[in-house]
């Protein structure tokens, strides 16, 4: 999973970068470039994955990664950074998930009005105006290639009617997320890493005035186009490049009770769509696993090992919350919570799987 991070320039992209890393990159001396954006593989935060690491006493665990990938800011409306401004958004649609990064802090070294809602509604129509150059030059395309008569006419003819209804969704400032409702049109969007299709998250950069309650500040701005988190971006940066012993102290002094930069990663893990399962090696290892809503636990097994998949047998299941409340794997057996799914179950988030299967 690749997130690339946008926003405009000085709205704090990379200071949210370096506290979703924990400074893993030296962005004062490395700074994100338009042709070298910075990028770190980051774990999804998972109580869940601690707990049964600990309570099966394992070696070793295994967090779900994500790739994060800070990028220099989007300057819409400037001509001379025309060319950067495309191979930023070039880089936006290889991503599988954007964060659009708000300015809603307070500086004397940042120019400007705070508007989160004015900066929100720029990238949102960079976006929009991205998709509608693309899809109008495919409708280009397709119009001359209906004249001849081939022998996919017909399919062009039906990609460049679904085309032209994305043209009047955009021309309305529209999404195409809104557009899109079939297996068969994702298929024709498929190719084109269409902006406005893929899911986003906006996260409030707030001042170190709002740091004790960011969720308050979230809650003042419900109509940014996204599910929306608020975090304290220059401030958790700072936080995330001390040593581990010395955080509690610091945040508490500030008055911080935990970091809301994780929050990004759980929040745009779940906008893809996604649900987390546990497979765990007694005493070797134990591991998180993303896997797409509604899968199933065949393809879960495919998650795991190609192997488990073909010669999936059955798997034994009980869900997280079910073990955590009974307190042990016996107890949870006991208390009827274990049962045995085929290979069409599906998959609930929080289930920790067992798989049977034959070599």
């Amino acid at each position: 999973m690749n997130v690339a991070l946008a926003g405009l320039p000085l709205s704090g992209k990379t200071c949210l970068f370096t506290a979703l890393s924990e400074g893993v990159i030296d962005s004062a001396a490395n700074p994100a470039r338009a042709d070298h954006p910075n990028a770190a593989m980051i774990a999804v935060p998972d109580e869940r994955l601690t707990w049964l690491a600990e309570h099966y006493q394992v070696r070793k665990r295994v967090a779900v990664p994500m790739e994060f990938v800070d990028l220099p800011g989007l300057s819409p409306g400037r001509p001379d950074l025309a060319a950067q401004n495309t191979a930023i958004m070039e880089h936006l649609r290889r991503a599988d998930a954007l964060v659009c990064v708000l300015r809603a802090f307070e500086s004397s070294r940042v120019p400007g009005k705070v508007d989160p809602r004015a900066d929100g509604a720029s990238l949102r129509a960079e976006f929009l105006l991205s998709d509608l150059d693309t899809t109008l030059r495919r409708i280009e395309k397709l119009q001359k290639q209906v004249a001849k008569p081939t022998a996919d006419r017909d399919a062009m003819k039906k990609e460049l009617e679904f085309l032209e209804r994305c043209r009047e969704a955009l021309e309305a400032e529209r999404p195409l997320h809104e557009v899109v409702h079939t297996d068969a049109e994702r298929a024709i969007l498929h190719g084109f890493a269409m902006l406005t299709r893929k899911p986003l998250l906006m996260v409030l950069n707030v001042g170190e005035d709002q740091v004790g309650h960011p969720a308050d500040a979230a809650a003042r701005y419900p109509d940014l186009g996204g599910p929306v988190v608020a975090v304290c971006a220059s401030l958790e940066a700072e936080i995330a490049q001390l040593p581990p012993e010395e955080r509690a102290p610091f945040m508490a002094e500030l008055g911080l009770d935990r970091l809301h930069a994780p929050d990004v990663i759980r929040r745009v893990h779940e906008a893809l769509g996604r649900i987390t399962f546990y497979t765990v090696a007694a005493e070797k290892e134990a591991a998180a696993r993303s896997l797409p809503r509604g899968a199933t636990a065949a393809e879960a097994a495919a998650e795991v090992h190609t192997d488990m998949a073909k010669g999936f047998i059955r798997a034994e299941v009980v869900n997280f919350e079910d073990l955590r409340r009974a307190g042990s794997v016996k107890q949870a057996r006991a208390d009827g919570h274990f049962r045995l799914e085929g290979r069409d179950y599906v998959v609930r988030d929080g289930d920790v799987l067992l798989i049977h299967f034959s070599r």
